[in-house]
């Protein structure tokens, strides 16, 4: 039983509550959905990103991160990738709070969106498939697992179970912040839903939204 707790459990959980609780693109464009479109596209988008976290997660038990780490052009590719998703979604979100600060319809931004932005972004519209886009496309994950989870870990045989039970607890407690952060916008939904406060959150979500990707854009190994 050691071997799959692994040394330092309440540092390892004490480590995860402050990766999770800090804000990045997930926790973003969760925000961003579950107030545009409510608490099951909130749900929906927080399913995707956890999904891309285990994905990760498994890459890392695997091996496989490490050799996306390792190579420089991997590491672009996938880099670029994600940041060119970020910013468009950023961009949606920008030109969609147009229409809002316009509107009383929830879906009205959405709606003036899907008619003039181009296929390849209305494409990725699915809640679920946003989530896991946006996790499985940062590499900067990939890199935070592969030395995150070695760190708790004993190196003996059991090593690579030890490391799949620490990531399967982290991707619970991601679920756990995740799930909380929806219910709390959603309970705030007729606050935050109005045209007014909305068009400023769609602006401020899609402006973070933006500087993430720019950033991802940027970011080194």
């Amino acid at each position: 039983m050691d071997a799959l707790v692994g040394p330092s459990p309440l540092a390892f959980l004490a480590a995860s509550v402050l990766v999770i609780l800090a804000p990045g693109p997930d926790m973003t464009l969760v925000a961003r959905n579950t107030i545009a479109r409510g608490r099951m596209s909130g749900l929906w988008t927080a399913a995707g990103a956890l999904l891309g976290v285990s994905v990760h997660v498994l890459a890392a038990v695997a091996g496989l991160s490490a050799i996306l780490t390792g190579s420089a052009v991997a590491f672009s590719a996938v880099k670029l990738a994600g940041a060119a998703y970020l910013l468009l979604l950023g961009a949606r979100t920008l030109f969609a709070s147009r229409a809002t600060a316009r509107s009383d319809a929830t879906a009205a931004g959405e709606e003036l969106f899907a008619e003039s932005a181009p296929r390849l972004i209305t494409a990725t519209s699915s809640p679920l498939l946003q989530g896991a886009l946006s996790a499985v496309l940062n590499p900067k994950l990939a890199v935070f697992f592969l030395t995150f989870l070695p760190q708790f870990v004993y190196r003996d045989d059991l090593a690579e179970l030890s490391m799949l039970a620490h990531g399967a607890v982290f991707v619970l407690m991601a679920s756990a912040w995740l799930t909380v952060w929806v219910l709390t916008l959603d309970r705030l939904g007729s606050i935050l839903r109005r045209s007014s406060v909305r068009a400023w959150m769609e602006r401020a979500t899609g402006a973070v939204l933006v500087a993430m990707g720019l950033r991802l854009a940027f970011a080194h190994r």
